[in-house]
């Protein structure tokens, strides 16, 4: 990407040379559409026919091309929005008197100015997309060219008609959230490249109907991208090859330049949001600058909505869409936006008291938040779970036996029992009769499946999966999301009905790893009504965190740190919690009170070690319902204020009472503002006021390969499983089985994946990956080596 100048001379900015990998803030064109949809023209002399750009926008900002008083070019401030957001009128602020005279922006001159650059950069991308294209094509079925109707999409078109064969044909994948302008540039568009075959791909219900049974999506539970993206590309593909199940390489306009996340994108991906297919981005180092100059110079179609204020292209109501966009939308599009925003609130649990209440809701963006189905009047639980013996009982209102017997096929296969009316459940691989079990519907709704196990340790293994099984048969209503993931052709839908074909099915799970929940409408409208005070055990906590010295007096101390003692360090209200503590964290054993490994790391670097607290967080973050909770549910580089964390306890468990609720924050903030975790390159950042906690954010942190390690050891324990993918290790929740390391510490994903390899060189005994060739799965040897083990290497022995 290179950066830019603004120049005086034609209104607009000059390429340099000067490279930049991530700018914050995208520069755009104005035109004088958004001028009168704004207000803003009444302050500006102009052409209102004038179809030019008229001054620039950053953001908020308006700027025109200008000098400063040393005469150095620059983008000069001259007005600014306050106050976008939807319902309310906009706050216009300018930086001038009178009225100012605007010249367009002189397109031809500013195009022939860059030329030689864009010419530059323009050949690279030709040659990068020849390039991902011949050297994937052959493991594909087929490719296709992504279009959305934006700027990204349009260029991107462009260059891939240049240099693709005709036979590669154009996907539109019809959100139905689509704004109206959008449709018209679809249009248009089919003209411009008759020769190349363009279709459009739609899910089979609307969008409408599907944010009434899925619940309005929000930032983390994103299902509308899988629903109404890319599984109706990928289905339309799979019919037109006539093929259950396929791999497919799609060239999509993704920009590392759109966000900080895709900064650190690579131009190839292969199966990182659906195993069938590859995903190409050969613009992805491109700037906006240079996207609107190819545009300008190739006089390609611009989406009206741009030239109405817009600064992004995309659905109506997307949950990552900010309070500005919503503001433009609104005002451009009303009686499109209307439908959704009554989705929103009449789907809220919320007691709105009048209309204005719902519009403050909808425009304020809290329903983006939603992290689980906590704030909704409609939702689904985990079945009921009842174990006596050997013998584990599931019953829910939303089990269906027609939907139970198509995705038990994914675990194993329901043999009837000889002589009996009974059934078994034989496993893959194995020579024994199967698990015996049984399901039946009362006439009260619902279902209830019993499972009889023949040892505790098959009981232990198999309830994870059960529990994953029970949340996809709870969830399931044929969305096609896992017919489309499937790269077996095993899953169908016909007519609203699940078929699920055992023959191709080779139980790889991998369809359990759409979402978080291993459904996207469970994820989506989960809510675990089992939560209890004493289950959560925030109480055990009486307000106190984890301590740096804490740690220092259990080195001192060692198995004298219990019982409490007249000359103890610690108060004698605080070794309750201690003892809560150290044994989530690892640090001793929970009954005995004996030191564990971990222990040792303290012992020989003292209690600020960093990577001490580094396995602890790691241990926590699995093991203490709160901070499983709190890297699950807050939000990176945002501060959260102590009432914004209690809000969002009482959210995720609104059984909670007022103090357990008080109670597990105030032990947040004693832990977080009293240890390593809490400060400079710590896993959170505290701001204080005197001995005050004001907010609490969260951040990323780099953390040492055998933390790294130590956490996938520890998942393994937990998981009772050696293999993993990153892209399971992606996610996690407040329920989840397992936190990965990923999860826990922020960890990218390519950076992740780089120490596993270092790890997998320095220690082959431990570790192994598969990060070729598209694959993403690595495995650990917990049957060989253990928590210990791992310690033993950081401590050299």
């Amino acid at each position: 990407m290179y950066s830019y100048i603004f120049d005086r001379k034609t209104h607009g900015y000059l390429l340099t040379t000067q490279t930049g990998k991530y700018v914050a803030s995208e520069i755009r064109p104005v035109f004088a559409p958004e001028l009168s949809l704004t207000g803003l023209g009444r302050y500006f002399e102009y052409n209102r026919h004038e179809t030019r750009p008229l001054m620039w926008g950053m953001r908020n900002t308006y700027l025109i091309a200008d000098v400063d008083e040393k005469g150095e070019p620059g983008g000069r401030k001259v007005a600014q929005l306050n106050n976008t957001q939807y319902g309310k009128p906009l706050n216009i602020q300018t930086f001038f008197d009178g009225k100012m005279k605007l010249e367009p922006v002189d397109v031809e001159a500013m195009v022939a100015a860059n030329a030689p650059i864009m010419d530059i950069v323009v050949a690279d991308a030709k040659r990068r997309t020849k390039e991902l294209y011949d050297g994937s094509i052959k493991r594909c079925d087929t490719a296709y060219i992504a279009f959305s109707g934006g700027k990204d999409s349009v260029v991107l078109l462009d260059i891939c008609h240049r240099v693709l064969p005709l036979s590669v044909p154009v996907v539109f994948s019809d959100t139905d959230m689509e704004l109206p302008d959008t449709y018209k540039v679809v249009e248009e568009i089919k003209a411009l490249y008759p020769e190349r075959e363009f279709v459009t791909a739609k899910a089979e219900t609307s969008a409408l109907e599907n944010w009434r049974i899925f619940a309005p999506p929000s930032r983390t539970i994103r299902w509308c991208c899988s629903v109404h993206k890319s599984t109706p590309a990928l289905m339309f593909l799979k019919k037109k090859l006539r093929k259950s199940a396929i791999k497919v390489m799609a060239f999509v306009g993704v920009r590392g330049d759109e966000s900080y996340n895709r900064s650190f994108y690579k131009d190839s991906s292969d199966g990182a949001k659906n195993a069938s297919q590859l995903n190409r981005m050969p613009i992805l180092d491109w700037g906006a600058h240079e996207l609107w100059l190819y545009i300008f110079a190739n006089d390609l179609i611009i989406n009206c909505a741009y030239k109405k204020g817009l600064t992004r292209v995309g659905c109506l109501m997307c949950p990552e869409s900010s309070v500005k966009h919503l503001w433009y939308v609104d005002k451009i599009y009303p009686q499109s936006v209307k439908p959704y925003s009554d989705i929103i609130s009449s789907t809220s649990n919320k007691n709105f008291k009048n209309a204005a209440e719902k519009t403050d809701f909808v425009g304020s963006l809290g329903w983006q938040a939603r992290r689980s189905g906590a704030v909704l009047k409609e939702t689904l639980s985990l079945p009921r779970e009842e174990s006596n013996g050997l013998t584990t009982t599931f019953q829910s209102p939303h089990l269906q036996k027609e939907l139970f017997y198509e995705w038990i096929k994914t675990i194993g296969t329901v043999v009837k029992e000889r002589g009996g009316n009974g059934e078994r459940l034989k496993l893959p691989k194995a020579i024994d009769e199967g698990i015996p079990f049984s399901y039946r519907a009362p006439y009260t709704g619902g279902g209830i499946a019993t499972f009889n196990f023949r040892s505790v340790q098959e009981q232990a293994d198999m309830l994870t999966f059960l529990r994953a099984f029970m949340r996809k048969v709870s969830g399931c209503i044929g969305c096609r999301t896992c017919e489309a993931d499937c790269i077996n052709g095993a899953i169908s839908v016909r007519n609203g009905k699940l078929r699920i074909d055992n023959k191709k099915c080779n139980k790889c799970h991998k369809c359990y790893d759409v979402s978080v929940s291993n459904c996207w409408r469970y994820n989506s409208m989960r809510y675990e009504v089992n939560n209890n005070n004493s289950k959560i055990g925030f109480s055990t906590y009486f307000t106190f965190g984890l301590r740096e010295g804490w740690i220092s007096a259990l080195v001192e101390l060692g198995e004298n740190f219990f019982p409490w003692h007249d000359t103890h360090p610690l108060g004698k209200k605080m070794i309750p919690s201690a003892s809560a503590w150290f044994a989530q964290a690892l640090l001793v054993e929970e009954k005995t009170h004996k030191l564990l490994s971990a222990t040792k790391i303290f012992q020989k670097e003292g209690s600020l070690s960093n990577l001490g607290w580094e396995l602890v967080w790691m241990a926590l973050a699995n093991n203490a319902k709160l901070v499983k909770w709190f890297v699950s549910e807050i939000d990176f580089d945002q501060p959260y204020t102590l009432d914004d964390i209690a809000e969002r306890l009482l959210q995720s468990f609104p059984s909670l009472s007022k103090t357990s609720k008080e109670d597990g924050r105030d032990a947040l903030r004693d832990m977080l503002s009293k240890s390593p975790l809490g400060g400079e390159g710590a896993v959170t950042l505290p701001v204080m006021k005197g001995r005050s906690v004001q907010s609490i954010t969260r951040k990323a942190k780099d953390v040492h390969p055998l933390t790294i390690l130590y956490g996938l050891y520890l998942i393994a324990n937990l998981a009772k499983r050696e293999s993993f993918t990153v892209r399971e290790l992606l996610t996690a929740d407040a329920d989840s089985t397992f936190v990965s390391p990923l999860v826990a510490f922020g960890i990218a994903p390519d950076t992740f994946k780089k120490q596993c390899e270092g790890l997998r060189t320095r220690y082959p005994d431990y570790i192994s990956t598969t990060f070729t060739h598209g694959n993403d799965g690595l495995e650990v040897y917990s049957q060989k080596h253990t928590l210990e083990d791992i310690i033993n290497l950081a401590l050299g022995e």
